[in-house]
């Protein structure tokens, strides 16, 4: 079990909707349900964002929370990278 972030605060909705901008109350409440941090909506966020995830590279594999948060904006979200 992944504990070295469990000192950290739960990231709050505020903090979900400035890190990845206008979501919907379900998705915010799906997002909060997996309990992540401020830092792991980020990572998550940034990582859809990034050239990585389109390369998959497989040593930059990421899991638990932030690994969840990207399953909720994929299925939210299919072209989150092409929203600029």
């Amino acid at each position: 079990m992944d504990t070295h972030e469990s000192e950290a605060p739960m990231a709050t909705a505020s903090e979900i909707r400035e890190i990845v901008g206008a979501l919907d109350d379900e998705v915010v409440a799906l997002i909060l349900d997996a309990a992540p941090t401020a830092a792991e909506v980020l990572e998550a966020y940034t990582w859809l964002r990034s050239d990585q995830r389109l390369s998959h590279r497989a040593e930059y594999e990421l899991q638990g929370k932030t690994a969840r948060v990207i399953e909720i904006l994929e299925s939210e979200e299919p072209d989150v990278d092409g929203a600029d």
